[in-house]
């Protein structure tokens, strides 16, 4: 069974068509994809703390940029297990 490679641009290529990209805000489901996590996990850490920064926007709506999403999964960069980042 052959797999298909999909060709991602790249974020430099990303940011060249469209400068604000990393500053527009998503919803929770879509920040869940970005991250790897699904959205009823954002939701618990909006609620108990540890998860990326948002935007509370009126009593209901919550947004994510893109670019928190990104630092928030580069703060938790290791280079092996005995890494503990910075603390």
């Amino acid at each position: 069974m052959r797999h298909s490679v999909i060709e991602l641009p790249s974020l430099d290529a990303i940011l060249k068509d469209n400068p604000g990209w990393l500053d527009e805000a998503v919803d929770t489901v879509e920040a869940g994809r970005i991250i790897g996590f699904p959205a009823c996990t954002l939701n618990t850490w909006r609620c108990r703390g540890g998860g990326p920064a948002f935007i509370k926007v009126g009593d209901h709506a919550v947004r994510y940029q893109r670019r928190s999403l990104f630092q928030f999964l580069m703060e938790r960069c290791r280079l092996n297990t005995s890494d503990r980042g910075h603390e």
